[in-house]
């Protein structure tokens, strides 16, 4: 099973490109790199929070409290998205709602289940979610909460590896751009 994380590398074949391009500008090189790297990724962990969000149904500002992102300095030209392990509580799935037998809910496609004797409150510090009873008696409750972002990205198959794909198409599109907006910068000195 591959981790769920998205490194964003500079290949040797680009990166003596870019250099050579940019030869002429000092300085410039290191700067395009760090702005290429960290806008892509930006867009990898967007990418990768809509593709999760999708596959369990959850709203893409939830899943990304459950992703993080590494940026690239001028002291280390290397990026990274990772995956927390944050468990959304149930009550931020949608579909879920309070009936009379129980809680009723929804994680992903595989359609509705149910907590019986379950119950939906909100806390005093204004926290909402999906309680039960471990006994008969009124105390202990448990929280439900939903699986881990980084277990929902570990275990879909080809998840990872589409926005892996997609990042590095990104990152050689944003090399590109950058260079060019350089170049266009020192021609009109």
């Amino acid at each position: 099973m591959a981790e769920p994380f998205i490194q964003i590398k500079i290949d040797e074949a680009s990166l003596k490109e870019a250099q050579r391009i940019l030869r002429t500008a000092p300085r410039a090189f290191p700067r395009v790199m760090r702005r290429a790297i960290n806008r892509t990724v930006d867009m990898a962990a967007t990418d990768l929070k809509r593709r999760t969000a999708d596959q369990i149904n959850l709203p893409k500002g939830e899943v990304s409290k459950g992703i993080g992102k590494r940026k690239a300095s001028y002291a280390n030209l290397s990026g990274a998205v990772y995956a927390k392990s944050h468990r959304p509580a149930l009550t931020k799935f949608k579909g879920t709602r309070q009936l009379k037998r129980g809680v009723k809910y929804r994680i992903g496609a595989e359609g509705f289940k149910m907590i019986l004797h379950g119950f939906i409150a909100t806390m005093t510090s204004g926290h909402r979610g999906v309680f039960l009873r471990k006994d008969i008696a009124r105390l202990p409750i448990k929280e439900l909460k939903g699986p881990s972002i980084w277990k929902v990205i570990s275990n879909t198959p080809g998840l990872l590896t589409a926005a892996n794909q997609k990042a590095a198409k990104n990152l050689s599109k944003q090399v590109n751009d950058y260079i060019g907006l350089e170049m266009r910068k020192w021609a009109k000195r």
